[in-house]
């Protein structure tokens, strides 16, 4: 029995099995909570008959780790719904052969970019810090790349990201002091392991006053939290990474949680507009 051609390139990849436009092929995939969430936002119609458009999908395992607040913000708040679900769509065609490690791109919701990463040697692929877990899934008016968590839209900068969080006031006043604010708040991108007030207060007696006192030393030690480039928790590895300040922090992954030097991530991820911040525990002093 003779293949056809479409048969038989689905012996070959199951991405050229899909049939339909977006919304069927999301069907096919099984991204019901996407689909569900797209028809209440009114977004379904523009998926069917638009574009062409590029998706980065969840499925719905990830839509069900969204905290449940934040579900329920989204399912009672649609117009902020549509907003992120927008974010999760581009312009064009856009193959994973075309992207590339700190791609940036306009998605459909206006004034926002998604920002591509490309870690162990392309083994690993992440849309604002989600991994895509299944690429290039053809639709008659676009493609689709699956992906294991929902994206929020980054809101500011590295310094607007810390001025917002309330446990990091300290570390906000030490980049004023350092002078480094118009730094980090400049295009980067920039990987920062943010301490906490507690993770300053913490330190011997004397020693944040010394430093707010001491410009270059506190810039040395600001910048040892900060390495070029972003790396999302799907990017970090174990081993030796080279700060701004020049030295390096030593980066230890496990099944209990990433630390950094002796340092340990409480919170992950947050994406801003010139990188990610990971919260830490400890404050990460350079040796000497």
């Amino acid at each position: 029995m003779k293949l056809t051609v479409v048969a038989a390139f689905c012996l070959i990849s199951t991405a050229f099995c899909q049939t339909g436009n977006i919304v069927d092929v999301a069907k096919q995939l099984g991204a019901t909570t996407l689909l569900e969430l797209a028809t209440d936002a009114g977004l379904a119609g523009v998926l069917s008959t638009g574009g062409p458009f590029t998706v980065f999908a969840p499925t719905n395992e990830a839509f069900s780790a969204l905290p449940p607040r934040v579900l329920n913000m989204l399912k009672k708040n649609k117009q902020l719904l549509a907003d992120v679900l927008k974010y999760h769509v581009l312009n064009g065609k856009v193959y994973s052969s075309q992207l590339s490690n700190e791609l940036v791109t306009p998605t459909l919701l206006e004034g926002f970019k998604d920002r591509i990463n490309i870690y162990q040697g392309g083994k690993v692929v992440t849309s604002e810090g989600s991994p895509v877990v299944k690429v290039d899934q053809n639709a008659t008016n676009g493609v689709i790349h699956v992906i294991s968590k929902v994206e929020l839209p980054p809101r500011g900068t590295v310094v607007d990201a810390a001025k917002r969080n309330n446990k990091l006031g300290t570390l906000v006043k030490a980049v004023v002091a350092a002078g480094l604010v118009e730094t980090l708040s400049g295009a980067g991108p920039f990987t920062v392991f943010a301490p906490t007030d507690a993770a300053f207060n913490a330190l011997p007696p004397g020693t944040l006053d010394n430093l707010l006192k001491n410009k270059t030393a506190l810039t040395d030690v600001l910048t040892y939290h900060v390495v070029s480039g972003t790396f999302y928790s799907a990017g970090l590895a174990s081993g030796a990474v080279p700060t701004v300040e020049g030295k390096s922090v030593n980066i230890a992954v496990a099944s209990g949680g990433v630390t950094v030097n002796d340092a340990k991530v409480t919170m992950a991820d947050e994406s801003v507009t010139n990188g990610v911040i990971h919260v830490i525990d400890k404050v990460l002093i350079p040796p000497k």
